[in-house]
């Protein structure tokens, strides 16, 4: 059906409605809330998205594993574990610090930037660790 070609609704003061010129008013917190509650989202996923790459992970280390001798390749078990959660994490750290960043002292957004960062720095620390200690059974 081909769009009608009727008048356009207009307000008092002349000019066309918002919803009819397609332009939607612009949401509180100018955009800074929306990448704030999308790094607290990434933030969650990247601790549940180890679930996914586990059983990867585990595989490969299968795969890399000597039977005699020194591993050639220990670094592909923990490329394969922390694939999926680093792109999480390094993306919810980049849009937390944008959105730390443009808030006020007083942002409505700052709590949720602050909390996704936290979560991505708690996130790094047993990964370090695990990742560790996949290097370390490799040798």
């Amino acid at each position: 059906m081909p769009p009608s070609s009727g008048p356009l609704p207009v307000e008092a003061g002349g000019e066309p409605a918002p919803a009819a010129s397609g332009t939607l008013p612009e949401p509180p917190g100018n955009g800074h809330t929306a990448a704030a509650i999308a790094s607290l989202v990434l933030a969650i996923a990247a601790p549940a998205s180890l679930i996914i790459t586990a059983p990867f992970a585990s595989f490969a280390m299968l795969l890399t594993f000597p039977y005699d001798g020194p591993s050639r390749n220990p670094w592909l078990a923990p490329l394969a574990f922390w694939s999926l959660p680093m792109v999480f994490g390094t993306i919810s750290a980049v849009l937390g610090i944008y959105s730390l960043r443009k808030t006020k002292r007083s942002g409505e957004s700052r709590g949720l930037s602050l909390a996704s960062l936290c979560i991505t720095g708690v996130l790094f620390v047993p990964g370090l660790i695990f990742t560790l200690r996949f290097v370390y059974m490799m040798r």
